[in-house]
């Protein structure tokens, strides 16, 4: 997995790219120094060539026919020199070695196939053939082999030096980019940490002379977190303030209701009544805002000991099994022995409410079934009724504070159940997953997920 994520990084494709580019270039440098050295090469076998058949014309000339064929026989014994054929009116051969070329005078390329006449030492030749004053024939060539080496010579060694070039810029990339991915591994591990609720976690930053751009970046990241660390700490604190300033004084208006029932009869004793029953509501409110507080500023994970899933959901069913069936709903159970490392009250807490929730937002004659059983592997709790259930586009929304589905909010409920059980699921590692019952709703929490508690089957 690390090696794909190498391979995948932006330092280690960009290295591909450079390599690649590396080659391009030497390719091109091949061609273009390929042709530059065959047009040095010809260039300096063209004045070769025409400065011998200038001394030969001169000299046939000067001394006649016998003297240049002489002079041919001499020159052609030197290994590596040219190639020369000197013929009559009939195009024989009278001195050299080269066959009948039936070149026309002036220059000309010749391609000869070694297989014509096996064992002739070239193959390709330059010739100039030029009409000598004794109306002979001379032809003057130069074997192209030595061309056609330095080339393929050059063209191996431009070949092997970007391949070298290519593969030590891979390594030194690939060592340059595993540092770099480490480095920007720390600050990913560090922002999952912090997305998880653990607000204290920053990233590691080194502190060079000359600090690159993942120093800045790691150290900018961290005086961000640092910002939205106190930003949150601050509204909790208000949160909690508000929350404890107002529950006193309703508390205080709630004891003088009941002064005033006590002393009263009649109507003011029925508007007292619906008065205590506000305050009653706005007073559980804040406790549950207190205690989503509490939740979410407690440790980062919860592993208080071994929590016995079935019995714990079997003590919440018997706990809301009257409300349940006095109220016209039908409560039922599977249980299988599961066993998680956790906080047991938290655990029961979050069943609660997700019950409260099924309650409070089915109507009557609705089934509701709490199960304990492993999905994919993990122990999980679900909490599934018939009743209405929730659109699929506002199921991540109801996890939120104070969000309901009912805009005109006169039923009962801060908006705070599911909220409360979603961060009690969140301190365990686990997730809470909501998906349509086929009718209703069924809120599962699935553990051993998102690196939580690992769970074990109950003996």
């Amino acid at each position: 997995m690390r090696l794909r994520r190498l391979l995948t990084s932006t330092g280690v494709r960009l290295a591909v790219v450079q390599a690649i580019l590396l080659i391009i270039v030497f390719a091109v440098a091949g061609s273009l120094t390929k042709v530059s050295v065959k047009l040095i090469y010809r260039h300096e076998v063209r004045t070769r060539i025409l400065g011998e058949v200038t001394a030969l014309t001169t000299l046939s000339h000067d001394k006649g026919q016998d003297a240049v064929a002489k002079t041919i026989e001499q020159a052609a014994r030197h290994p590596g020199g040219l190639e020369y054929r000197l013929a009559d009116t009939t195009d024989k051969a009278l001195a050299g070695d080269l066959p009948v070329t039936g070149a026309p005078p002036g220059w000309t390329y010749l391609d000869w196939d070694d297989k014509a006449e096996p064992g002739r030492p070239f193959q390709d030749l330059m010739v100039y053939t030029q009409p000598l004053p004794d109306h002979t024939t001379l032809t003057v060539g130069q074997d192209l082999s030595e061309e056609s080496k330095l080339r393929h010579a050059l063209k191996r060694t431009l070949f092997w030096c970007g391949a070298a070039g290519a593969a030590l810029g891979l390594v030194l990339s690939y060592l340059f980019a595993r540092g770099a991915l480490r480095r920007v591994e720390g600050v990913v591990v560090a922002a999952r940490a912090v997305s998880a609720g653990q607000m204290q976690v920053r990233a590691k930053v080194r502190r060079p002379l000359i600090p690159d751009d993942i120093d800045e970046l790691g150290a900018s990241f961290n005086v961000m977190l640092d910002e939205i660390a106190t930003l949150v700490s601050r509204v909790r604190w208000v949160s909690t303030d508000i929350a404890h300033d107002l529950r006193t004084p309703l508390t205080h208006v709630r004891q003088k209701l009941e002064r005033i029932k006590a002393s009263t009869s009649g109507e003011a004793l029925i508007v007292a009544g619906e008065i205590e029953a506000d305050v009653d509501e706005l007073l559980r409110t804040f406790d549950a805002m207190l205690k989503l507080a509490e939740i979410e500023t407690g440790p980062g994970s919860a592993s208080n000991g071994p929590v016995d899933l079935a019995e714990l959901v079997a003590r919440v069913a018997d706990a809301y099994r009257p409300d349940i069936e006095s109220s016209g709903r039908r409560l039922a159970a599977k249980l299988t022995p599961l066993t998680v490392e956790g906080d047991a009250g938290l655990i029961a807490q979050a069943v609660a409410n997700l019950v409260e929730n099924a309650l409070r937002h089915t109507p009557m004659g609705t089934g509701i079934e709490l199960r304990v059983e492993p999905l994919g592997g993990a122990p999980s709790i679900s909490v599934i009724d018939d009743g209405p259930g929730i659109p699929e586009a506002m199921r991540d929304m109801v996890l939120q504070r104070f969000v309901r589905l009912e805009a005109s909010r006169t039923t009962t409920g801060s908006g705070l159940g599911l909220a409360i059980a979603a961060a009690i699921v969140k301190r365990h590692g686990a997730t809470l997953q909501l998906a349509d019952a086929a009718p209703g709703l069924r809120a599962t929490i699935v553990f051993g997920e998102g690196g939580g508690p690992k769970p074990r089957r109950a003996d």
